[in-house]
């Protein structure tokens, strides 16, 4: 198995190149969806945020994300707190999905990849960039936030240069979707996963 760790920044088209991912059939452990999920898998997560925050992040009895978010990306001691809260249970339930993995390829969507050590559980690493001008852009549009607000996010992260320093491959998303596949199709080849396919017709002609 090729387990490939994806990431990137905000705003930088991960998800575009994640989904990309599953329609070609690999298997994509998204942390985020994990994060979401571990507040019905542990409920002490939400008496925490309710003990900590009240109903300043709670709306109708459920979890506002929107509101939490504002909170914790404005303090570096609450993101702290909530991330200490939080990522242990996140850790857990990601190994646990990679190791039920039996595919030829699996990927982990992470956008805390490198600063939380996930990629030291997989054995190559793709990071999406794109220019932080175009990551400003796109949040204003996509949030409605201010460049302020928007610049502040970004700069929570761990720096792209970095990220990109550190991964095996770089996928440019700064420009045309279209040119980010192709140089994603590209990576995806010198792992070898078009030749695990073609194997995979062959078999399947077999048992017709």
């Amino acid at each position: 198995m090729v387990k490939i760790g994806l990431t990137g920044g905000i705003a930088t088209g991960k998800t575009t190149i994640s989904r990309h991912l599953s329609s070609l059939g690999i298997k994509v452990i998204d942390a985020d969806e994990i994060a979401r999920e571990v507040l019905d898998l542990y409920p002490e997560i939400l008496r925490y945020l309710r003990s900590t925050y009240g109903d300043r992040v709670f709306k109708d009895g459920k979890l506002d994300r929107k509101a939490l978010g504002r909170i914790i990306f404005q303090s570096d001691e609450d993101r702290k707190n909530y991330h200490d809260v939080i990522m242990p249970r996140i850790r857990e339930e990601i190994g646990r999905r990679l190791k039920e993995e039996n595919g030829a390829f699996v990927v982990l969507d992470a956008p805390l990849l490198f600063e939380e050590n996930f990629h030291k559980d997989v054995d190559v690493t793709i990071t999406v960039y794109a220019d932080e001008n175009v990551q400003l852009r796109r949040l204003m549009a996509r949030d409605g936030f201010t460049e302020d607000e928007a610049r502040r996010r970004v700069r929570t992260q761990m720096n792209l240069e970095e990220k990109m320093r550190l991964s095996t491959y770089v996928v440019n998303n700064s420009g045309k979707l279209q040119d980010s596949l192709e140089d994603l199709e590209k990576i995806l080849e010198r792992l070898g996963f078009y030749d695990e396919k073609e194997e995979e017709i062959e078999e399947e002609k077999k048992d017709i």
